[in-house]
């Protein structure tokens, strides 16, 4: 694997280069962190010298027992450290992520607007639409104070997939009580809990932004976002900052 003083040696330039990035440890990120986490993570392979950097973004405000991220993310391809030109890729790769899509994701209207309409092209990836993930999706309309939609959003999902959820959570609880079928009840049950827990933390943001209460959509939202920014590790670095929907308080 990629030491971390590999890493440090990698990046030095490239901090030098750009006041708002920061390494902590294998993680090279935009800082201050706000609402959305943006980071190139170098994690390294069976080989120490190809780094295979990642780079990959998340919502920090979606629902804490949920994704903070539909695998937004690609490798960058530059190679082995120990290839001629290595550095000046790596450099290169940084520079073009930075430019897009990082800095313009530095806002939440500018994620809302990128990810629609198919616009959020990465290189090689696919689409890459918000609405492929429901909970994060309403969080984000709940944040911009588009709290009707965020209501259809999420209960629109909870209807599709509840049911099915707790039928399969029934039929393992209905097996744990055969020692040789236990063990695959427990498997279907933490897999249904795994999904039907995101739809409580919705059912929470249903019943206040139904409400129109938006000091308390806000203060859920920001009870979420620190709970993910210590799930991240970057407490220490993010910086709590308004939602859209506060600005209208």
């Amino acid at each position: 694997m990629t030491t971390i003083a590999e890493v440090k040696k990698w990046t030095r330039p490239i901090l030098a280069e750009h006041a708002d990035l920061a390494l902590k440890p294998r993680k090279l990120y935009l800082s201050p962190v706000h609402h959305i986490h943006r980071y190139i993570q170098f994690l390294g392979s069976y080989d120490r010298t190809l780094s295979k950097p990642t780079a990959g973004f998340c919502i920090l405000f979606g629902p804490p027992t949920g994704r903070l991220s539909n695998n937004w993310d690609r490798e960058l391809i530059v190679g082995w450290s120990t290839d001629a030109g290595f550095q000046d890729r790596l450099a290169t790769a940084i520079r073009q992520t930075l430019e897009y899509p990082f800095r313009p994701l530095a806002e939440i209207e500018d994620l809302y607007g990128l990810m629609q309409d198919s616009r959020l092209h990465w290189q090689h990836q696919a689409e890459l639409l918000l609405s492929q993930d429901a909970f994060l999706h309403a969080s984000v309309l709940a944040a911009l104070g588009r709290l009707p939609e965020a209501c259809a959003v999420a209960q629109a999902y909870i209807d599709k997939d509840e049911a099915k959820w707790l039928e399969s959570k029934a039929m393992g609880e209905a097996l744990l009580d055969k020692p040789r079928k236990r063990s695959e009840g427990e498997s279907r049950i933490r897999l249904a809990n795994h999904f039907l827990k995101p739809m409580d933390d919705m059912r929470q943001l249903i019943a206040l932004a139904s409400a129109n209460d938006r000091v308390a959509v806000a203060a859920l939202l920001h009870e979420w976002e620190e709970h993910n920014a210590r799930r991240e590790g970057v407490e220490d670095v993010w910086e709590p900052t308004p939602f859209p929907l506060e600005r209208a308080l």
